[in-house]
């Protein structure tokens, strides 16, 4: 994935007019399928102000040079790219990645609480024991886990919310991409392990407070909703949230 020639029949990447602007993947690597995925890899480099920039350490034998530095010809490339770091620059780099996605349907939401919170230590556990992805654009890396790849290759965060750049034009500082490991547990038998400092949308907690939610779980959809939605569709917008999901699902 994103070699000279890792498609057939053969595709050319355009850096200058490509949905990603990627070095090293053309727009038909994405799927067609569906218009969102090729909206979502756009709408993710859009709302950055920049492309995705991905670096992962390089696995150093007697071959590789030290240091090992790639240069692209491309400002935006060059001064992303890391010393001794395999450089990537697309949402296919991550979503282009197998793995085996499962979905489970709880019969209501204190059931799905607790699975949410059991399964919060042990996916980490089987994501390490099944990690099988050392190779990316042809070098061999020092890691074999794929997650840190597919997470960076979704970080629609602004310079702002880095923390980058003072706040002007955002509200939050946001520590983690959105597709990142939880912040939170929500059942109050886990309470005591919610050790880390959790940024939330206060408006919306008090909201659902006034509503009736139980505070684990207001601050836990507060938090979903620091984050602006990526792919709305125009025929969707307005719905019936009573029926409807695609305006919690689109975050």
């Amino acid at each position: 994935l994103g070699t000279e020639d890792f498609t057939h029949p053969y595709t050319k990447a355009e850096p200058q007019t490509s949905a990603t602007r990627s070095q090293f993947l053309a727009d038909e690597v994405t799927s067609s399928y569906h218009p969102r995925f090729k909206t979502l890899a756009e709408n993710i480099r859009n709302r950055r102000g920049r492309k995705v920039i991905i670096n992962v350490p390089i696995f150093k034998d007697t071959k590789t040079k030290d240091p090992f530095v790639e240069r692209f010809n491309d400002e935006e490339s060059d001064s992303a790219a890391k010393t001794d770091h395999i450089y990537m620059d697309a949402m296919g780099f991550g979503m282009g990645c197998c793995c085996l996605q499962v979905t489970f349907q709880a019969s209501n939401v204190g059931e799905a609480r607790i699975l949410y919170d059991q399964l919060t230590p042990l996916c980490p556990i089987a994501m390490a024991l099944s990690a099988a992805s050392p190779i990316h654009r042809g070098y061999l890396l020092d890691r074999d886990c794929r997650w840190a790849i597919i997470s960076a290759s979704v970080d629609d965060r602004t310079k702002e919310e880095l923390g980058e750049e003072p706040l002007n034009h955002h509200a939050f500082r946001i520590s983690k991409s959105r597709y990142d490991s939880i912040d939170s547990y929500l059942c109050e038998s886990s309470d005591r392990y919610n050790d880390i400092l959790l940024t939330y949308h206060k408006g919306y907690y008090d909201q659902m407070l006034a509503a009736g939610v139980d505070p684990m779980l207001a601050k836990h959809i507060a938090h979903l909703f620091i984050r602006d939605p990526i792919v709305v569709y125009r025929e969707k917008l307005e719905q019936n949230d009573e029926m409807e999901t695609d305006h919690f699902e689109v975050i």
